[in-house]
């Protein structure tokens, strides 16, 4: 069974302190369930706009993602816990590529998005005939790479 791992970006970019050291987005008064803070991260990653790098929204929107996938492959839902991960490959990449969001901040998603794309592609290494998924990816990613 796939086990995932946090691993902290490796960026030239100058980040935020950890999540550990930041109160979530929202007041302590109004928790939102799991599923909506990562709409949220999500919403706030693909349409930012400030000179702000937040890597905190980044690190906290992955911890959720990332937890989430992993509870999924632990009760054997191999199609969930690949959707979970594609969601943040994806959301990460769009960003990434969004020219009308500031460069700094697209160069940051695009440093993060190793995260996403070195499990996802364990997962399909382990999963037999997803051998054309593995090769889309990579090459995707390999793409991706030369824009940093």
């Amino acid at each position: 069974m796939l086990q995932l791992a946090r691993i902290p970006p490796q960026s030239v970019l100058p980040h935020s302190p950890t999540t550990a050291r930041h109160l979530s987005l929202l007041p302590a008064a109004a928790p939102l369930p799991v599923v909506q803070q990562l709409e949220q991260l999500e919403q706030q990653i693909r349409s930012h706009k400030g000179l702000e790098l937040h890597a905190d929204w980044l690190n906290e929107y992955l911890d959720l993602g990332l937890e989430m996938a992993c509870t999924a492959g632990q009760r054997q839902l191999t199609a969930l816990q690949e959707s979970w991960l594609t969601r943040l490959y994806n959301t990460l990449r769009d960003a990434a590529l969004n020219t009308s969001l500031p460069s700094t901040w697209r160069q940051l998603c695009l440093d993060y998005l190793y995260q996403p794309f070195f499990v996802l592609s364990h997962l399909y290494r382990e999963q037999p005939g997803r051998g054309l998924r593995l090769r889309a990816l990579v090459h995707e990613f390999a793409l991706l790479s030369r824009l940093g």
